[in-house]
């Protein structure tokens, strides 16, 4: 009974730790939305304080990513080589 719990609990991390890779990079935009979440999520709990401007700071990051080809050295016009 217990190796059933874990083994569900096991897959259900490898499950949702997959759909979170992929979702953020599929949808990078998706990434601002899970840190304000998170961060407001971490308040509400009232978790440590290096942990929620942790998530802060990630959320802020993600707002300000740059358009365009950003460091891109090679770019010819038609978008990042």
């Amino acid at each position: 009974m217990i190796e059933t719990i874990v083994e569900t609990i096991v897959i259900v991390a490898i499950v949702t730790a997959s759909a979170l890779y992929w979702v953020r990079r599929l949808v990078p935009a998706s990434q601002g939305m899970f840190w304000r979440t998170s961060a407001d999520m971490l308040r509400v709990i009232h978790a440590p304080r290096p942990l929620r401007d942790r998530a802060t700071q990630r959320a802020r990051q993600t707002e300000k990513r740059p358009t365009g080809c950003g460091a891109c050295t090679k770019c010819g016009g038609g978008g990042c080589h």
